[in-house]
């Protein structure tokens, strides 16, 4: 019963935000747009800022490097809105689908996780950063998702996400992500798949993202300490890669709504007396505003989202 009536108020919330999207969403003049649309994360990196007062907006990031690695592929969709000028409120689901080219247990439909979350702009800044953004990501699986997908508990993630633009180098940022990941018990569940084991992560990833245009090149070293129900050990990563943040003026002829980014990232992960892995993945990321979706054009909007 708990998890069931979790699920329902999940939803309900879900539900009500795009009920009243068209309401209260604000329509942003051209200026504005830009800044609602501005690119704020890349991969799993989150950028420092919010939204803005009032203002709405849809994402969808679906992981196409797991058409290489899975069973299965994950089509993110999450709705932002910004509370104030400082405060972001997010929630989201992470539903998959049989992967077209591989085949396995996991090669299924299914809902995945619900996400809910906010982010807090810090006015000040933070000694040696221009500026800083507080978040809370909240993750519960929906289901039985696969274990790549969510593990099958619930999952408490605070992150702090600071940045600085280098005086010398003016489109050159220097960044860094801090957060605790940590494994709890939300909802009453069946016994996690054998082959889980509950964990608790911190992450620390800095990095430097040079974008003098709407292509942009980054590098990035994550170290991360990982602590599990026996023990504890550490890992250390190293991306680099490009994103391809398309601009508006760019993408509108193309007869594409809202704004696209195109992400693509080599990585090296190594966890310390356990293996080393290495690979190419990929994401499109899609956000627009909740007025381009229910005004008065959009078919075209819908059916973006429903072919990709």
């Amino acid at each position: 019963m708990p998890r069931i009536s979790f699920s329902q108020v999940a939803w309900s919330i879900v539900l009500f935000v795009l009920a009243t999207a068209g309401a209260r969403a604000a329509e942003p003049t051209t200026g504005m747009r830009e800044r609602v649309l501005r690119m704020t994360e890349f991969l799993d990196t989150m950028l420092p800022g919010t939204l803005g007062a009032k203002n709405l907006t849809l994402h969808f990031t679906p992981k196409f490097s797991d058409l290489r690695d899975e069973d299965y592929i994950r089509y993110p969709i999450e709705l932002r809105y910004g509370l104030n000028d400082r405060l972001d409120l997010t929630g989201g689901i992470v539903p998959f689908g049989p992967n077209p080219i591989q085949t396995g247990r996991d090669h299924r439909w299914g809902p995945g996780e619900l996400k809910f979350g906010a982010r807090y702009d810090w006015a000040s800044s933070l000694g040696f950063f221009d500026q800083t953004t507080f978040g809370l990501e909240t993750r519960v699986p929906l289901g039985k998702p696969p274990t790549g997908l969510n593990d099958h508990y619930s999952h408490l993630k605070p992150i702090l996400a600071a940045a600085r633009t280098l005086r010398i180098w003016p489109n050159t940022t220097f960044y860094t992500n801090l957060s605790y990941d940590r494994s709890v018990v939300l909802t009453r569940r069946g016994l996690p798949p054998p082959d889980v084991i509950r964990r608790n992560i911190i992450d620390v990833w800095p990095g430097l993202l040079f974008k003098p245009s709407e292509f942009g090149y980054f590098g990035e070293y994550r170290f991360s300490h990982i602590s599990g129900d026996l023990d504890w050990h550490l890992a250390h990563e190293i991306r680099f890669g490009t994103i391809w943040d398309i601009p508006l003026d760019r993408s509108e002829p193309w007869k594409l709504p809202g704004k696209w980014q195109v992400e693509l990232a080599y990585k090296i992960k190594h966890e310390e007396g356990r293996d080393t892995a290495h690979g190419i993945f990929a994401r499109v990321n899609w956000r627009t505003t909740l007025r381009e979706v229910f005004g008065p054009t959009p078919p075209r909007t819908v059916r973006v989202v429903r072919d990709k």
